[in-house]
């Protein structure tokens, strides 16, 4: 599943017409590393809260032999999305790869300021569990992932996703990631936001 979000993600990507991307919560650097094999991508960016997560990137990226045409195109840094910097600004996309579900509720409101607000990048591509889905996991008892902090449904993702466009002058739509489900949906959903430029 996780291969099949970062090609769903990688393919929307270039459908979009992006050449500027900036993974949010970008853990371990597995998007990063696929975005850098694309030259299309001409900038790259991952950031991420976990300075032990930046370590293992760039261990896992080769950043120290890295070569320089390739290393040019990227930039790494810690920060947390909850707070307004200006190095998320200026990628024509943004990435929230299942990282919110990680954040605390009460936060998601800063994240929301943060990303759509201050950021404002033109597209942002969100991808979160679909909680129906978690029936289907036989073994699974509570949440996918001991960090969770919450899993969403269908309804309650559109109606976040719907709120944050609305609020933040975007347009968004909706795709499925996996096996589509007849009754359930899909184990991954994914929110694609893109800007209305008059906005």
């Amino acid at each position: 599943l996780s291969v099949r979000r970062r090609e769903a993600i990688l393919a929307t990507l270039e459908e979009l017409g992006a050449t500027s991307v900036i993974d949010l919560g970008c853990g371990r650097g597995e998007l990063v590393g696929a975005l850098l094999q694309r030259p299309r991508f001409t900038r790259v960016a991952g950031t991420d809260v976990s300075p032990m997560a930046l370590t293992i990137a760039a261990r896992k990226l080769r950043l120290d032999r890295m070569p320089d045409t390739r290393r040019a195109r990227l930039t790494l840094f810690q920060g947390a999305l909850t707070y307004t910097d200006r190095r998320l600004s200026g990628y024509d996309a943004a990435v929230l790869m299942e990282v919110i579900e990680h954040v605390d509720p009460p936060r998601l409101d800063a994240l929301e300021r943060v990303v759509f607000g201050a950021a404002t990048p033109r597209h942002v591509l969100v991808t979160t569990p679909n909680a129906e889905y978690n029936v289907r996991y036989p073994f699974l008892t509570g949440l996918r992932h001991p960090d969770h902090r919450f899993e969403w449904t269908r309804a309650e993702f559109t109606a976040w996703a719907t709120g944050v466009a609305a609020r933040y002058g975007y347009r968004v739509s909706f795709a499925p990631v996996g096996d589509d489900d007849p009754e359930l949906g899909p184990p991954t959903q994914m929110g694609v936001f893109t800007r209305d430029l008059a906005s």
